[in-house]
């Protein structure tokens, strides 16, 4: 018996897609991993599964085309794989980082503007996350018949 390429997700188009959920979407080079995230009002997509080439932040895309088809991964959870650090260091770049029951990715845009975001929410935060605890190690998770698929793991660079 073969059982046939099981996609866990469904095929929309990106302006139906809230802020906070879990995409694939076509990138420059091959598919990205992307949370949608709102700034200043306009959608944009955090980068999971890449890194800038400067300083290894994520990547924050403004450039979405509103009619583009994506693959939303429906109940799609960020969360940490590895035990958080803490202390008054300045934010790490792609650490997840954990406070008041939330977590929070930062990232850059191609001009160096930066952000925190909320990832449950997809939102900007003004919460400073120098003093909060992170870690640089965290997965993306999708739940599958009855239990939980890795779908990607961050590991520190």
């Amino acid at each position: 018996m073969t059982e046939g390429l099981r996609i866990p997700g469904r095929t929309i188009r990106l302006d139906r897609v809230r802020p906070g959920a879990c995409c694939l979407m076509a990138g420059r080079d091959g598919p990205d991993l992307a949370l949608l995230v709102s700034r200043e009002g306009r959608p944009a997509a955090l980068l999971l599964n890449r890194r800038s080439t400067e300083g290894g932040h994520l990547p924050v895309r403004s450039d979405l085309p509103p009619d583009a088809d994506v693959l939303e991964l429906r109940g799609a959870v960020i969360a940490p794989s590895g035990a958080p650090a803490s202390g008054q260091a300045a934010t790490s770049a792609a650490a997840l980082h954990l406070g008041d029951g939330r977590a929070y990715l930062c990232g850059r845009d191609e001009s160096g503007w930066g952000a925190l975001f909320d990832v449950a929410t997809g939102l900007a935060s003004a919460v400073d996350p120098a003093a909060l605890p992170r870690t640089r190690c965290w997965r993306v998770m999708v739940p599958e018949a009855g239990g939980v698929v890795t779908l990607y793991e961050a590991e520190p660079a």
